[in-house]
This record gives structure tokens, sequence and C-alpha cells, in this order.
């Protein structure tokens, strides 16, 4: 039939491309009460997202009427660090899309710290949490110090981390 060459005339960059694109994302990360790991994000609309961790499955979850998809993973997960994968599947079981990204699975007694927290999330920086706790980013400095005993290096972060965030007067 004639798919083959229409998928072929798409790959060569036409200008609908973009319509095509999957919307695939993994857009949220955090803790229920149990301080079991949820996630959530976008998906093509009829499409199954499998999420895997360093390749194990984790949970599959469907993409509802709006392309959200959300999923708690139900077992208990080591703390440690992680690569977090999302396929999308159509209704075949064919993967039409896959997004990986770091992920640090914090240690229980660290979720449930009382006072101000903050879990990391996908395409977060300190600068960028800074900026929208502290109404700067120069004040990433104030992050790092109380919570560097799990940053390594400012400039590397991961979705999963959950970093107390001071009150800037405790930090004079």
């Amino acid at each position: 039939g004639p798919a083959p060459e229409a998928a072929a005339k798409q790959e060569e960059g036409s200008d609908t491309q973009d319509a095509t694109l999957p919307r695939l994302s993994i857009d949220v990360v955090d803790y229920d009460t149990e301080g079991r790991v949820a996630m959530s994000g976008k998906a093509d609309l009829n499409h199954t997202v499998r999420v895997y961790l360093d390749n194990n499955h984790v949970g599959t979850a469907p993409a509802d009427e709006n392309g959200n998809w959300a999923l708690t993973i139900g077992q208990p997960i080591e703390p440690g660090n992680y690569t977090l994968r999302a396929d999308q599947l159509d209704s075949a079981g064919k993967v039409t899309a896959r997004v990986e990204i770091p992920f640090e699975r914090a240690r229980p007694d660290q979720i449930l710290e009382p006072g101000s927290r903050y879990v990391v999330q996908p395409g977060n920086s300190l600068w960028r949490i800074a900026r929208s706790t502290y109404g700067e980013g120069l004040k990433y400095w104030v992050i790092y110090h109380q919570n560097r005993n799990q940053i390594r290096d400012p400039d590397l972060i991961y979705p999963g981390q959950i970093f107390a965030l001071p009150n800037e007067e405790n930090q004079q």
C-alpha cells in the first residue's frame, strides 16, 4: 500500500512533521504518603506508557482523553540512582516514542521530612528552584548549602531528589 512511501516522505522534513511528532514526556516525579514513587506526563491519545527503572518494567499507564498519564510504582525501590524510561506504545504494542531521564530515589526518611521540602522535577536546576523559591537564581547556594550532603555537584541534580528549602534568614 501507499503507507511506507507516505512515512518516508514525512521523514524528509515536510511542514506537517511537527503535528506528527509524539508528545511523550515525564513531567512530574513525586512521592505519595507511603513513599512510593509517583509520576505523570503527557502521551499521544490512544497510547499506553510503559515505565522502566534501569530497564526493569515497573508499571504501565494509559493516556487519558487529554493525553495525560500517571503511574504510582507499587513495589518498593531501593534508594539510589536510576535511569527512568518511558516507552509509548500504540494499540498494536509497537513503541512509537521513548524518553529517558536520570532519577534518584530519595531515602524514605527524607521523604517525610517536616518543613518545606522540594522534590526535584525533570528539567529543574538549582538556579531555577532558587529563582522560584527566593526570587533570584543567585540564591541557589542557600539550597546547595542546606542539602550539600546529597548534592555532589551543584550542576548535577536529579528528578526525585528531595531538598530542604531553608528560610533565607537561617542562612545569614
